[in-house]
């Protein structure tokens, strides 16, 4: 059979969206079948994702579908059904949330993520939200199945784009056990040698790691750590990495002053987007990973702590007590004092620590890409 990935617009920056393809290529490469793939990407991102075609993977890149999310769209919905159509693709899998209405092609659509349906509060509104509310209903019409990587996502499916039960498969994402062993990332010399560069030692700060978006609340956790700060712990360090696509500069500014305001000046770092490759070591190193967002579609952060071995404290809303079941600690991500209480407990209580980090790792082995991919494939053929 032969099968489309579509992947345009900015895959390569630093979010979900990239390590989904990396993964899913990844994996798809190791499979003996007798499928050939075509991926579809913007011009310029076969290169930033370091892709190259293999035996059964064929590129092909569309353009004028980058520059921006509107481009994107441009690209997906009047330039891509001409692609399709010129490779002879027989199904097509879009794993980014909408397909192309205009293909006539059979295809399976991945939605990992409903946060417009909720309003303007998860930082998606005007025309972004505008174009999600048209595109992301109508794709899962047009599509034969659609694949979410939580139940939660699939509840969100069905009660606001009213798309039955029956057409909606849960897959979850996977977590790369080896790139994230913490063991052996630990005593990694790169591993050393990335802590110095963030003058940084193992143990000694709480880790945040996604995108600078505003629903994630990251100014909560800085709220919160300069309080852990002025009551025992004054050496604690807080490690926010990431950046991620489309963030707000006033937010960014805000984030960036905040520690100044609260005396907590030099213990807050910012290290910006950083590859998985260095990203493995900042979680292998810290004491604790903390995830205040309030919303997340599945949590790809929670696992790679959980493989790095470090215990998990996360917010009790949308899918995370569905992910993170008994192997994290749960708070309000709007109540500063629930999260204060979280990571003290993480701190100070070494039976509840190895308790989660036991129970976390055993939950990681759970959830591999390779046994995403496989899944994934087995939905795609069933609409051939």
């Amino acid at each position: 059979m032969r099968i489309g990935i579509a992947a345009l617009g900015r895959v390569s920056e630093d979010t979900g969206g990239k390590n989904y393809i990396l993964h899913f290529i990844r994996e798809l490469s190791k499979l003996d079948d007798d499928h050939q793939f075509v991926l579809f990407l913007s011009n310029g991102e076969q290169q930033a994702l370091g892709l190259s075609e293999g035996r059964s993977l064929h590129i092909v890149q569309v353009p004028n579908s980058r520059r921006t999310p509107l481009h994107k769209v441009i690209g997906e919905q009047l330039l891509l059904p001409r692609y399709i159509e010129r490779e002879k693709i027989q199904v097509m899998y879009y794993p980014g949330n909408f397909v192309s209405l205009r293909s006539k092609i059979p295809s399976v659509v991945n939605i990992r993520s409903a946060a417009h349906f909720y309003g303007n509060q998860y930082g998606i509104s005007g025309t972004r939200r505008l174009i999600r509310s048209w595109l992301m209903p109508a794709s899962a019409r047009k599509a034969k199945l659609v694949i979410t990587p939580s139940e939660d996502i699939k509840r969100d499916l069905a009660r606001f784009a009213k798309i039955h039960f029956d057409k909606v498969q849960v897959i979850p994402h996977g977590v790369d056990l080896g790139l994230f062993d913490g063991d052996k990332n630990r005593a990694a010399p790169d591993g050393i040698r990335t802590l110095d560069r963030f003058q940084l030692h193992t143990k000694s700060y709480l880790l945040y790691a996604s995108a600078l978006w505003r629903y994630k609340r990251q100014d909560q956790l800085i709220r919160a750590h300069a309080e852990l700060v002025k009551n025992g712990f004054p050496e604690q360090k807080l490690v926010l990495a990431g950046m991620g696509t489309g963030v707000e500069q006033t937010y960014i500014d805000e984030l960036r002053k905040l520690p100044g305001e609260l005396g907590t000046e030099g213990l807050v770092i910012f290290t910006g987007a950083l590859p998985q490759s260095e990203l493995r070591y900042l979680y292998a190193g810290a004491r604790a990973f903390v995830f205040p967002s309030s919303y997340e579609s599945f949590g790809n952060p929670i696992f790679e702590a959980w493989a790095s071995g470090i215990p998990v404290a996360v917010s009790n809303v949308h899918s995370f007590p569905e992910i993170g079941a008994d192997a994290v600690l749960y708070f309000d991500p709007l109540d500063i004092s629930e999260i204060i209480h979280s990571i003290r407990r993480l701190l100070l209580e070494p039976d509840l620590v190895n308790s989660l980090v036991s129970k976390g790792s055993e939950r990681a082995k759970q959830f591999t890409w390779d046994t995403t991919v496989r899944r994934t494939l087995s939905v795609i053929e069933c609409v051939s």
